[in-house]
């Protein structure tokens, strides 16, 4: 992995690629750091951009994206060469790129191999070049979340990293929570949670076997997390023990299907309504939004307070999350 000083100060124009549903998030996250690390903030559909004065690390510690880019302009070479003597290239040492396809693919590859001395290695390289919306954009292959952070076990159905970061974020985590995935799998949600709620109490439990082997190889990054093999509709939990819960539910898709999910779609919701504390906040991101809806309608002193429209990369799927709550007069059978 090439190196990259996270606390030098650079100066570029940076694009923050993330997906729909967590860029409002993450436009605000931007605002939050702000002048005179950040200026002329503006978001698009799937990302924002801004003017970067400072140190890396503040940006790349954020989750809520997926890649990091350096706005090219009209003059690609120009903002790269520039980029390399003050800008985010001067901090690592750029060697290989690729161009992705678009319009004018060989004319710019040969441009910037003759203008930078760059190596053109679509299989292994540090930039690259890709058109994002309207913008023209180098990408920098050590900030990809994926290289951010520590690498995850992951199975087919696992949550996107930065919708899961996003359902983490709704679902308000505070110190000391007991914060439950009931559909854990690889324990995405919960690796996330870990990463924010310092302090909180982490359960995870999927009635796969498979699932659970993976959540346990993840679960080095899970400080204190606790795994069990369970059934969601039937949760091995007392009543009312639990702050938080963060899940992505089986959508009938990658997993389950629509018919196993109109008996567990309510089962689960019930029990939801027995185990989630006065105060508790669940966020469930599914694809299942009538069943969800309606299930959580049948179910007794639940409601729906917030849904959020996602997408997956590449658009393939649509989710939402729903923020769940107790209605008022649960709240006050409960305390």
């Amino acid at each position: 992995m090439t190196p990259v000083d996270l606390d030098r100060p650079v100066a570029d124009r940076v694009h923050l690629a993330s997906l729909p549903g967590a860029v409002e998030p993450l436009l605000q996250q931007c605002h939050d750091l702000g002048a005179p690390l950040l200026t002329g903030i503006r978001r698009t559909a799937d990302a924002v951009v801004a003017d970067l004065a400072g140190p890396l690390r503040p940006i790349a510690a954020l989750r809520l994206y997926a890649a990091f880019g350096i706005v090219l302009g009209d003059d690609p070479v120009a903002t790269l060469q520039r980029s390399r003597e003050t800008g985010v290239l001067s901090v690592l040492d750029a060697q290989r790129f690729r161009v992705g396809e678009l319009p004018g693919r060989r004319a710019l590859t040969e441009q910037l191999a003759s203008g930078l001395g760059w190596t053109n290695d679509p299989g292994d390289y540090d930039v690259n070049v890709e058109q994002a919306g309207r913008e023209l954009v180098a990408q920098v292959g050590p900030l990809f979340r994926s290289r951010r952070f520590p690498a995850m076990a992951r199975l087919p159905a696992s949550a996107n990293p930065v919708l899961a970061a996003l359902v983490v974020k709704l679902a308000k985590i505070r110190a000391d929570d007991v914060v439950l995935d009931p559909f854990c799998g690889a324990a995405t949600m919960l690796v996330e949670a870990a990463a924010v709620g310092a302090g909180a109490v982490l359960v995870g439990s999927d009635v796969d076997p498979g699932a659970l082997r993976a959540a346990g190889a993840n679960a080095p990054l899970i400080a204190g997390g606790v795994f069990a093999r369970a059934d969601a509709a039937h949760l091995p939990y007392a009543d009312g023990v639990i702050d938080r819960v963060v899940t992505n539910m089986p959508f009938g898709k990658l997993v389950g299907s629509h018919t196993t999910n109109l008996a567990l779609y309510p089962a689960f919701a019930a029990e939801l309504g027995r185990v989630l504390r006065a105060d508790g906040r669940a966020v469930l991101m599914t694809e299942e939004k009538t069943l969800l809806n309606r299930s959580v309608a049948d179910a007794r002193g639940l409601k729906v307070v917030r849904e959020v429209k996602l997408a997956t990369p590449g658009g393939e799927l649509h989710p939402s999350a729903f923020v769940v709550e107790r209605t008022r007069a649960a709240r006050r059978r409960h305390r």
